[in-house]
């Protein structure tokens, strides 16, 4: 018998191979798949986050877009120069030009800096994006012998001296409280018979002892080493700057009005750092790179020198007076304000609770109060001048006798807490006269806290609508220095006083009382224009532009900028 295979038949409908093959194949195939688009995906994560950690926004200004590795390039050069300085200080204390403490000071301050430098960085680069396009519109540039110039300075040390004064202050005229054409014509007197013995061949040290008027003296009045951008007097240090190694300068008069003689012992000259450069490269920095981040400093340098040139060019003026009422550092809603005359046995507040019940220095001062008070009910006007020129408390003569808020709980005298604070007290009461245990007051109740400031200054400006003096309302409600003045603040020009400010004194018509406006954390103010011209600045007035001129001015630019800081830009500083 013969054996066949039987031939195998095909289903009909199915495919080549069996289910099974087709299944694993199908299922590897995915795998693959996956692997491959997962592969993808991780790739391009990676390189998102590649692009995104160094090209990615740490900040966009007006839709300029300041990415991660700027941010860090910036970084790495501010931190290059808080180190540069750093060891600036270290060769300045090894050589014995500054104390250990004024080193330790330095260098904490920088330590202060470094902790905060990935947000001081951002907002320097922000700042540059925006005085870039101020600079463009302003017509200003920076060439690159500009930059070369900068670099130089960076890496200069200025001479330093080693200064020694003698100093001669005026004293002040008993009736005036400041010193007379005599008193400085006799200091001026000293200062030269100093010199003439100087010259003469005595010694530096026991003219300096036995002439001088500074808390110097007793070291010889030794200043230590100083640069002639020291901050010290500025005549004077000129001086010290011309002068011969120990030689005495001439006699110098101050701005502050005291007459000196310097003497310089030592010189330490101009040096130049011939490392400079490389000590940035080896930092890894760029030598481009540091020199976009030294335009950048001189786009601001000048932009601010143009800023204060403008504002210092005649410009109109307007002629102000001021009522300031500032923000009560404690604000107490059932507080009240006051003002009075001291008037204490002797002239002594401090001695007044030891002195005997019978003395009669306490009716003199009784009769006194009670004089005072006779004269005030006749013209309540006469109030700030009498507490600034009889009040026995120090501080009457700038003050006008205003006291700060008080309150029930407030630290003062039992007598003068029972007066102030007794029932149906009304703003402008003349209180009778009372003892307390510093002498005898006369007291004027000015107001209840009430709603605050700006709410007292509203029924203050209603007043002068109204036809009451503002002079008289500036010295009886004002607390700022112009108010001994009647409030008068001078000439105002536009950059003295800010924006907040200026806008109403010069929106205001010539003649007309502007509106109350409050300033946080500051006070309340009330203006009246009294008139308009064209004027030069002021010394004092340059001096106010070249203080806070630009910061005032670029304040409101970069508010008017749409800025938008990164929430991952932190991680661009680590």
């Amino acid at each position: 018998m013969t054996f066949r295979a039987k031939p195998v038949v095909r289903g009909s409908g199915r495919s080549g191979w069996n289910s099974g093959d087709r299944r694993t194949f199908l299922l590897n195939a995915g795998f693959v798949a996956a692997i491959v688009v997962s592969l993808l995906l991780l790739v391009g994560y990676t390189a998102w986050s590649w692009y995104d950690d160094h090209f990615g926004a740490a900040a966009t200004v007006d839709g300029t877009t300041i990415t991660k590795d700027e941010l860090r390039t910036r970084l790495a050069i501010e931190s290059f120069r808080i180190d540069y300085t750093e060891s600036r200080i270290q060769t300045l204390l090894t050589a014995g030009r500054i104390t250990d403490a004024t080193a330790t000071s330095q260098i904490q301050f920088l330590e202060q800096r470094r902790s905060s430098l990935g947000v001081l960085t951002l907002e320097r680069l922000i700042d540059a994006t925006i005085q870039r396009r101020l600079a463009d519109e302003e017509g200003l540039s920076v060439s690159e012998a500009d930059i070369d110039a900068q670099l130089i300075e960076e890496a200069t040390t200025d001479e330093e001296r080693h200064g020694w004064v003698i100093e001669v202050e005026p004293e002040d005229d008993e009736e005036t409280g400041e010193p007379g054409a005599a008193e400085k014509s006799a200091a001026r007197e000293k200062a030269e018979a100093a010199l003439a013995e100087l010259r003469g061949g005595k010694s530096w040290e026991d003219v300096a002892k036995t002439v001088s008027t500074a808390a110097s003296a007793a070291q010889n009045g030794d200043l230590g080493w100083l640069p002639l951008e020291s901050g010290f007097d500025e005549p004077f240090m000129t001086a010290l700057f011309a002068a011969t190694q120990g030689e005495p300068t001439d006699v110098i008069e101050g701005e502050d009005g005291i007459f000196r003689i310097g003497r310089v012992t030592e010189i330490a000259p101009t040096t130049i750092d011939d490392t400079f450069t490389a000590r940035i490269l080896d930092k890894e920095i760029e030598l481009a790179d540091y020199r976009e981040a030294v335009r950048a400093d001189l786009i601001r340098i000048k932009l601010d020198e143009k800023v204060v040139a403008d504002l210092s060019a005649p410009s109109l003026q307007r002629h102000v007076l001021q009522i300031r009422v500032p923000v009560s550092a404690t604000p107490m809603p059932d507080g009240v304000k006051v003002r009075h005359i001291l008037f204490s046995p002797k002239d002594d507040p401090g001695g007044a609770d030891d002195l005997d019940e019978n003395d009669p220095a306490w009716a003199a001062a009784e009769a006194e109060a009670r004089a005072a008070y006779d004269e005030l009910k006749a013209d309540i006007t006469k109030f700030d001048a009498m507490a600034r020129r009889e009040s026995d408390e120090g501080s009457a003569a700038s003050t006008g006798g205003k006291l700060p808020y008080y309150n029930e709980l407030s630290a003062i005298d039992d007598a003068f807490a029972d007066a102030i604070f007794a029932e149906g007290l009304e703003p402008g009461d003349l209180l009778e006269p009372f003892r307390s245990a510093f002498g005898w007051h006369v007291v004027q109740f000015m107001r209840p806290y009430g709603e605050g400031e700006k709410a007292w200054l509203e029924t203050i400006r209603q007043q002068a609508l109204d036809g009451a003096d503002f002079a008289q309302l500036a010295t009886d409600q004002g607390e700022g220095e112009e108010a001994e003045d009647g409030g008068d603040i001078g000439w105002v020009a536009v950059g003295q006083l800010g924006e907040a400010l200026e806008d109403p004194i010069f929106g205001a018509e010539i003649g007309e009382i502007t509106e109350v406006v409050a300033i946080p954390d500051d006070g309340a103010y009330l203006f009246k224009v009294l008139a308009e011209e064209e004027r030069e600045a002021t010394d004092e007035q340059i001096e106010i532009f070249e203080s806070t001129g630009f910061s005032n001015w670029y304040a409101e630019k970069k508010a008017a900028a749409d800025i938008t800081k990164s929430g991952s830009a932190a991680s661009a500083t680590e």
